[in-house]
């Protein structure tokens, strides 16, 4: 669709246009390749210190009708002014971006520039630069995490479906959780997770130079009291009792081996398809964690190493939804009435590892978390174990004696 003239400002024709000392742009035609119409492509170039780039502009022109001194379509072709409208529209709007870079007292890079001009919705709309930066998070995420933090984005979008960064105030962010705690009741985890995500793609908006009335650092995590499901070492046994029993079949079987290496490892879903026995060396378990991409070595205990194949780590492939169903049926045969998913494994080694007197200190390094704070959560679920526990000594006076 050709551009209409109104609202477009014409650029005076004195080019290239240094804009500040370190960004200049012209216009040039690709004429040492001609299309079998006769028509060669136009390009908008840009120089930001010392880096080149060429941006095709979709226009194709003969090269006879192409000024090469005033960078504009000839009249002689008849499209000239629609084009010459295209060509002006795509300075000005470089000019837009190096002016506000200016004001703003920000540096300005190639890589910032082609963002801003390929992406120019992306610094206006909060929804629109979180959609763009979803596809940059696939590609260094594991899927579980992306997969959550679309969750949240479909979330915000239900409750307003743009929502501009001069609109992000403190005001709008507390109507934004008051709504999905009252009217949606939400659980605290949830919210939690939503505020989570909220803040962490606000925080790369603020970090690439979008302002906004609220600051990602103004934003204060939601505390949620911990209701972690996680299986007692008894419970864990009733689940390796059933594993060696005659009456599974070899699909559950398969499912409840990766299960039970997680509570012994701690281990993620998405970790435990990564890996095979290449990555076992003797009884040290070393693999990048899908989620952080960080290395890790695990000590693989005698009953983790219970649930290794012979010729492959682990048998059979589902997804995690055929997964947390198999679990759910598996745990209700043991006579286990709690919630289970697959990450329950993971809560269950946490709090059994310091159950048994393990460290924090060491159970942060084995879980990866980057900040002890991640850790604690477990410490406090373990002394709310033993806080209870110790109420039970009351029964013993109670209990009728032994013969």
């Amino acid at each position: 669709m050709l551009l209409s003239s109104q609202n477009i400002h014409h650029f005076p024709q004195n080019f290239p246009m240094n804009f500040n000392g370190k960004l200049t742009a012209k216009i040039v035609i690709k004429d040492d390749y001609v299309r079998t119409d006769g028509t060669s492509t136009l390009y908008l170039q840009i120089f930001v210190s010392g880096q080149k780039k060429k941006i095709p502009l979709h226009i194709a022109v003969k090269p006879i009708y192409f000024d090469k001194v005033k960078q504009r379509v000839k009249s002689k072709d008849i499209f000239h002014k629609d084009y010459n409208l295209i060509i002006e529209k795509s300075l000005a709007d470089l000019n837009k971006i190096e002016i506000k870079y200016r004001l703003e007292n920000e540096n300005l890079t190639m890589d910032k520039l082609l963002h801003e001009y390929q992406n120019p919705s992306s610094r206006i709309d909060f929804i629109k630069f979180w959609e763009m930066e979803m596809e940059n998070q696939k590609l260094i995420r594991d899927n579980a995490t992306v997969q959550q933090q679309l969750s949240t984005l479909r979330k915000v979008k239900g409750y307003q479906n743009s929502i501009l960064f001069y609109e992000i105030t403190k005001d709008f962010y507390e109507k934004m959780i008051f709504h999905f705690e009252k009217v949606e009741k939400n659980a605290p985890h949830t919210i939690q997770t939503l505020a989570k995500n909220f803040k962490k793609y606000l925080h790369i908006a603020n970090e690439l130079g979008v302002k906004t009335p609220l600051k990602y650092q103004d934003i204060k995590m939601p505390k949620c009291v911990s209701n972690r499901a996680f299986l007692l070492p008894d419970e864990v046994f009733k689940l390796y009792e059933y594993y060696n029993s005659q009456f599974i079949n070899e699909s559950l079987k398969n499912i409840l081996a990766r299960f039970l290496f997680s509570c012994f490892t701690g281990l993620r879903i998405s970790d435990i398809r990564a890996i095979s026995l290449e990555n076992v060396v003797n009884d040290i378990l070393i693999f990048f964690a899908q989620k952080t991409g960080k290395l890790q070595r695990i000590q693989l205990s005698e009953s983790a190493l219970k649930f290794i194949g012979n010729d492959k780590l682990f048998y059979g492939e589902y997804t995690d939804q055929h997964i947390n169903r198999e679990l759910k049926q598996i745990v209700k045969a043991c006579g286990i009435k709690k919630n289970v998913t697959f990450h329950v494994s993971r809560h269950s080694f946490a709090t059994n590892f310091l159950i048994c007197g393990g460290r924090v200190e060491d159970l942060q390094k084995l879980l990866g978390h980057s900040e002890i704070k991640e850790t604690m959560v477990y410490v406090h679920i373990v002394e709310s174990i033993t806080d209870k526990q110790i109420h039970n000594m009351n029964d013993i006076l109670t209990k009728k004696p032994l013969n």
